[in-house]
């Protein structure tokens, strides 16, 4: 009888990374903002300078330096993610992507944390971020890699409810530390080298993806004995419980299948542009998971709920939309196997647009509370929305962050971790990273930005532009993968590779789709 115990086991320090991405999203919020990192509002005494010295000083940023700030950790992700697109198959694999992940974690959190300068806690996020991109590199592939077919969905999704997770905590633990006026930060941030201390040591028992290690096997081109030893020791260990001759039986439909996929020519860097109907679909996704708006809005959830009229309880307003977040991840970690993947995209992304609509139309009506000001000379911690919409705005703001949680949160990750075939996948999901966190860099850069140009009523009707524009993609595009083997998938999108390369080297969309979606 095969256990999987030691498969779950593995998907909780794989996916501690995603805690940590998560969690640094969550505080984000709350440290850069005033009364933290930042002055208050009607602060009078001295500011901080890039380079003044001090750990109870406060600084004064513009929208853009703000974004800057708050990006500093998605420009990291970017930094490690290109470097995974030219080394992770071959010189670093999953396992140490992970390990090399957590000792980022604790040294960047530890660097912006403890440092007595703005410039130091600017180098602490960057660092923090590199972890980021190796651990958001390795954990999709790495867990769809050691999970059966009938579990795989359910864990790769899982991967983004960790993420989700951390969320939550970085929202309460900025609500529990934003009394600490202009220290409370380092406390935030600082907590995270918690997560990561437990992250390094739990990895460094879990064995090397199997499915890797073959993959290395079959493109060795020597005595690739030792390798298929340790693959061999690998898969029996994550199927725990298992026949001998059951893992056996496993390996050798692993090694056929990645053979007659792969052949034997180790893959080059550009390799994976060969493979345009996976990249559109997988890179598709991600860059419409960003320009939606969602992550933007978690950054900055925290003011956006000051912006709404709810003042000092905004930090704790955060932490509900967290709650929510986690909850609705849950529902679709539980039924995505069930469901399928696109059925929960289009479920997801209606939700938001819905969402959208709602929380624009509220924000049209936003009013400074100081009698006889103008809203363009009131306060930002005097703007506010009139009660019923402002209750509008939450419940809007809600059901916003539960249709991304039913849909693209995990649904994006977990594609990309499917449709890559194995021979290009680390570079792959490079490409697909880099994209990700990209576009995240470009809204997170952009949104106090757009606010002051647009308002947050345009900033949202935009968003809502965006999500209209994802389901006409998802309708052409995307395929259904539950229940198929990730060779099955492969062999599904580039049997007809040459197809999807039209006579002008356009690409065909619909080729290589099947129509059980």
């Amino acid at each position: 009888m095969e256990s999987l115990r030691n498969v779950y086991t593995a998907f909780v320090f794989i996916a501690s990374g995603g805690l940590l991405f998560g969690y640094i999203i969550g505080i984000n919020g709350n440290v850069v903002t005033s009364g933290q990192l930042l002055c208050p509002d009607d602060w009078t005494g001295s500011v901080g300078t890039f380079t003044s010295y001090g750990y109870k000083q406060c600084w004064q940023l513009n929208a853009l330096e703000k974004g800057f700030l708050s990006s500093l950790n998605l420009i990291g992700a970017v930094m490690s993610s290109l470097f995974c697109f030219g080394y992770a198959d071959s010189l670093l694999g999953r396992k140490l992507e992970v390990q090399l992940a957590a000792v980022l974690f604790l040294s960047g959190a530890g660097i912006a944390a403890a440092s007595p300068v703005l410039w130091g806690v600017y180098i602490g996020f960057l660092v923090y971020g590199v972890g980021i991109g190796f651990a958001m590199h390795a954990a999709p592939v790495f867990i769809a890699e050691i999970s059966p077919a009938s579990v795989r969905g359910t864990l790769v999704s899982a991967k983004e409810a960790v993420v989700v997770l951390g969320i939550f905590l970085g929202f309460l633990m900025g609500f529990i530390f934003s009394g600490m006026d202009e220290v409370g930060w380092r406390y935030m941030v600082g907590a995270s080298g918690i997560f990561a201390v437990v992250q390094g040591i739990g990895i460094s028992f879990v064995p090397q993806s199997p499915r890797y290690l073959v993959l290395r096997a079959v493109t060795s081109g020597g005595d690739s004995s030792s390798v298929m030893e340790a693959a061999r020791a690998s898969l029996q260990w994550f199927r725990s419980g298992t026949s001998h001759s059951d893992v056996e039986q496993e390996l050798e439909t692993m090694r056929g299948d990645i053979a007659e996929s792969v052949g034997t020519r180790v893959a080059k860097w550009n390799d994976a542009f060969t493979y345009p109907l996976p990249l559109v679909i997988g890179c598709g996704l991600v860059f419409l998971q960003q320009i939606t708006g969602q992550p933007s809005v978690l950054y900055f959830a925290t003011n956006i709920f000051k912006s709404a009229g709810f003042g000092s309880s905004a930090a704790l307003s955060s932490v509900g939309v967290g709650l929510v977040k986690l909850l609705a991840t849950l529902f679709t970690v539980w039924r995505v196997d069930q469901y399928g993947r696109r059925f929960l995209l289009f479920v997801g992304i209606s939700m938001m647009a819905v969402a959208l609509a709602l929380i624009g139309t509220a924000f049209c009506f936003r009013e400074c509370e100081t009698p006889g000001v103008t809203l363009d000379d009131c306060m930002d911690s005097d703007v506010g929305l009139p009660k019923s919409w402002a209750i509008l705005t939450v419940v809007g703001l809600m059901v916003y962050v539960s249709g991304y949680q039913v849909g693209f949160g995990p649904i994006a990750w977990l594609m990309i971790s499917e449709v890559f075939p194995l021979r290009v996948r680390g570079g792959a999901m490079s490409i697909a990273a880099v994209v990700n966190f990209g576009s995240n860099i470009l809204m997170t850069l952009t949104q106090e930005v757009l606010q002051e140009a647009l308002t947050p009523a345009g900033v949202f009707f935009g968003y809502l532009v965006m999500t209209i524009v994802s389901l006409v993609f998802v309708k052409a595009i995307v395929p259904e993968t539950k229940g198929k083997t990730l060779e099955e998938i492969e062999r599904m999108l580039t049997a007809n590779r040459a197809a999807t390369l039209g006579p002008s080297g356009t690409i065909s969309l619909r080729a290589g789709l099947v129509d059980d979606a």
